[in-house]
């Protein structure tokens, strides 16, 4: 690679970073109530997908697993109070979210150098479903004010299985669309 090239992937990871983090403040934002975070996610998602096209990664899958989990990031800092895991609240609000963001850049340079990422990248989004609906249902469950561990692992699993579901529905019908053309 020359060094125009360098550049460009530069500015394309740049560009990804930047717009994760304004996903991830908007649409924390848009959880707790104020409608105006729904403009910083739409600006994020854009410049995310813009980095993304620049950078040159491939796999529709890899895309889903990195939004999934900046929308992860956002919903935990979100209801930090309601956070449990004592390793993440350990790192605080910060940490979290730039690890985040540099796993879901980690998901896109895998998606650049990986020949077949989709595989991959059907796990990562699953997973990332996963771990959005327990998280979810975990934080509703302790809103309406019940504390039983066994409902929040009854909930939690039925939530999480139905995300992952959902999530490999529309990845299979994505597939199933790129194989038809």
């Amino acid at each position: 690679m020359d060094v125009i090239e360098y550049l460009i992937f530069f500015w394309a990871v740049s560009l990804s970073a930047v717009g994760l983090i304004l996903e991830a403040s908007g649409f924390g934002i848009f959880v707790v109530g104020r409608p105006e975070g729904i403009i910083l996610t739409i600006i994020g998602l854009t410049m995310f997908l813009g980095g993304w096209i620049l950078s040159g990664a491939r796999s529709f899958s890899c895309v889903v697993a990195a939004i999934l989990n900046m929308f992860d990031a956002a919903l935990t800092v979100a209801f930090w109070n309601f956070e449990s895991n004592p390793v993440v609240l350990a790192s605080g609000p910060t940490i979290f979210i730039v690890v985040k963001v540099v796993w879901s850049l980690t998901i896109m340079l895998y998606a650049r150098l990986h020949t077949n990422p989709g595989r991959g990248g059907t796990i990562f989004a699953v997973f990332f479903a996963f771990i959005i609906a327990w998280n979810l249902s975990q934080q509703i469950l302790i809103s309406v004010g019940f504390r039983d561990f066994s409902y929040g692992i009854l909930v939690g699993s039925i939530l999480s299985f139905i995300a992952a579901g959902v999530t490999l529905y529309i990845l299979a019908l994505s597939e199933r669309r790129q194989g038809e053309s």
